[in-house]
């Protein structure tokens, strides 16, 4: 884990819903895993005063690129950075999903904030499919963005615009239905929690193992501040160094 300063190649919108951001560490982007990630601090004073934790979007050649949505304030400030500018980064934190399902076929569900990591997931590793949830079509990613991914991608837009009218969950739900046994199955999640919980809800009911990726408000990314906690069964555990990737089995209901 190291906090560097780096300078910013590139900040572009590339649809309605995401912007891209990129810059260049030899350290920051050394062994990185899909689901770990930064936390940025995006002035060099007291304004804003927490940082802004994002996921590794994707790493080649010592250049990082982080996908992000516009959120808060926040989030609207980072889009006024342009190329040239200077980001203090604090990485790589957080523990990574699982790399090997034992066997069994992956599917990733996201959502939001959490198609990142799990598009990251989809170009580390072949996996069985990658369902992405969205508002509409204007929020899909373009196919550039989609065309190192080793997987079966499918849409769900929720005002029916593009792929499956409804939520994504009702991909998953097909693709369980078409599982002789579904314990041949093993889920990856991240997005917004109403999605998890109803992606990891499905799960148990039909007996398939799992993990979610639970982004809590992840202010010092260290452990520190204990503004992420996540309950589970042992009890309470920080999202920021504990997670943010957490088993099914491991989560309350």
């Amino acid at each position: 884990m190291r906090d560097e300063w780096v300078t910013i190649l590139d900040n572009r919108k590339i649809n309605q819903a995401y912007w891209k951001l990129s810059f260049k560490s030899s350290f920051l982007s050394r062994s990185v895993l899909p689901g770990q990630f930064v936390n940025v601090l995006l002035e060099d004073d007291s304004d804003p005063f927490l940082r802004r934790p994002f996921s590794y979007y994707r790493t080649k050649n010592q250049t990082i690129e982080i996908l992000y949505e516009v959120l808060g304030r926040g989030t609207r400030l980072l889009t006024l950075k342009k190329k040239g500018d200077r980001l203090k980064v604090l990485g790589p934190l957080g523990k990574a999903f699982t790399q090997s399902a034992k066997g069994k076929k992956q599917i990733l569900v996201a959502g939001g904030v959490g198609v990142p990591p799990l598009v990251f997931l989809a170009e580390y590793q072949r996996v069985s499919h990658l369902l992405i949830g969205c508002g509409s079509k204007g929020e899909v990613l373009p196919k550039s963005e989609l065309k190192n991914v080793k997987a079966q991608v499918g849409y769900a837009t929720e005002d029916g615009s593009y792929g499956k009218a409804g939520f994504v969950t009702l991909l998953l739900h097909e693709v369980i239905q078409r599982e002789k046994n579904p314990k041949n199955l093993f889920i990856q999640t991240c997005g917004p929690h109403a999605m998890m919980e109803a992606v990891i809800k499905m799960a148990r009911k039909f007996g398939i193992e799992g993990e979610a990726s639970i982004d809590e408000r992840m202010a010092c990314g260290v452990g520190a501040c204990l503004g992420c906690m996540v309950k589970t069964h042992d009890g309470y555990k920080t999202s920021c160094v504990e997670g943010p990737v957490f088993a099914f089995c491991e989560l309350e209901d």
